[in-house]
């Protein structure tokens, strides 16, 4: 067995993915289909090729073009039905998935609706496949804080039944620093939803730094940018407070 059948035959687990930034090529062109949606490509390969980056201003874009593909509750099924097809390719078992709420708090579809959507997809994909995918609710740190209400929806009891292991925050980090987030956070932990924010992808180790004392993160998304603080460094290894350490990404978004 060579090392590529090895590593592609080894059992793994995933924990830095984004349910919207991973739609695939076809499951794109589908949905815009499905939905009547006018896209700037119209083939597998035209998809492929717009999906390489100038910048992390251009990956957003891209990522909410995709979003705007996704219309109705059975579109959000399909997307977390085939990222489960996509995993078990890779012989992921066992997935921690960030996905922007944001994107469906404010719809005329209730949000009741937008996850029992992606738990059905979810179960699907557990059923046929054995991949067992958990989700991280990713709140966007450019946008407003969403009311309690809402946060309850995500962070409550019922919310971790329904697979919620984490809370997230993502976005530009430099002009946005995570405090204003402290209360979602703050509710999540309180029923015993860890805190799992992006910091030190764009801005230095202080936006890690900011994550760990204002949200109390127990996981950090990227954190590249702390090897600059052998402070941190030492912070981070004494604590045991992981990196979702993310090289792809880090290259194709330059």
């Amino acid at each position: 067995m060579s090392l590529a059948e090895y590593i592609a035959a080894m059992p793994k687990v995933e924990l830095h993915v984004h349910l919207e930034g991973s739609i695939q090529p076809q499951t794109l062109l589908d949905l815009a289909t499905r939905n009547n949606i006018e896209l700037p490509c119209s083939t597998v390969d035209q998809v492929r090729a717009m999906c390489r980056y100038r910048d992390f201003w251009h990956f957003v874009e891209v990522i909410l073009m995709h979003a705007r593909c996704i219309r109705r509750p059975e579109d959000l099924l399909l997307v977390a039905h085939r990222m489960g097809d996509q995993m078990a390719g890779q012989n992921i078992r066992y997935a921690e998935v960030y996905w922007t709420p944001h994107l469906y708090l404010d719809t005329p579809v209730p949000f009741e609706s937008w996850f029992n959507a992606l738990n059905e997809g979810r179960r699907l994909a557990y059923e046929q496949w054995g991949v067992d995918m958990r989700w991280m609710p990713d709140l966007v740190r450019s946008l407003p804080v969403p009311p309690v209400t809402q946060i309850r929806s995500l962070c409550g009891n019922e919310a971790r039944a329904g697979g919620i292991v984490a809370l997230g925050l993502a976005g530009p980090e430099a002009e946005h620093p995570p405090g204003k987030f402290a209360e979602p956070f703050r509710i999540a932990r309180g029923n015993g939803i860890a805190a799992n924010p992006h910091a030190g992808e764009f801005a230095g180790p202080q936006s890690v730094w900011a994550a760990l004392l204002e949200l109390k993160a127990s996981r950090i998304g990227h954190g590249v940018r702390s090897i600059e603080d052998p402070q941190l460094v030492q912070h981070l290894a004494e604590h045991r407070i992981a990196l979702e350490v993310c090289p792809t990404s880090n290259v194709r978004l330059q």
